[in-house]
């Protein structure tokens, strides 16, 4: 896969296979662990509307991240256990979860990368 027309180097892929195979960062601060169970994808921080990077994505599950409603659930029902979902809106999203810049610290502390807070 490539951004931006670059592969992505070898420390990037690792980020996102770390990313997929963890926690839903929305979902983890409801104490919903939803690890290991192929539901968490990568989301790309943004700035202006545009990618910031591949080293700048921090793990939602389907629904956190796109609103994809889990089987056997109601929308109404997702959005009582798993919170907001980002697709639905980011004001709420970001009041529950915190901001981009917060939850790539929480991320990269996961993946066990110091930050300094550079996202918006």
């Amino acid at each position: 896969m490539s951004f931006g027309g670059k592969s992505r180097t070898k420390a990037e892929q690792a980020r996102f296979d770390a990313i997929k195979a963890g926690p839903c960062l929305a979902c983890m601060q409801r104490g919903i662990d939803l690890s290991g169970q192929g539901l968490v994808e990568v989301h790309h921080l943004l700035s202006g509307g545009r990618r910031i990077g591949h080293m700048a994505t921090i793990g939602l599950c389907s629904w956190s991240h796109r609103g994809v409603v889990f089987e056997f659930h109601s929308h109404a029902e997702m959005r009582e256990t798993y919170g907001p979902s980002l697709a639905e809106g980011s004001r709420p999203f970001h009041r529950e979860f915190g901001s981009d810049s917060e939850l790539l610290d929480i991320q990269n502390a996961l993946l066990g990368i110091e930050t300094q807070g550079a996202a918006a």
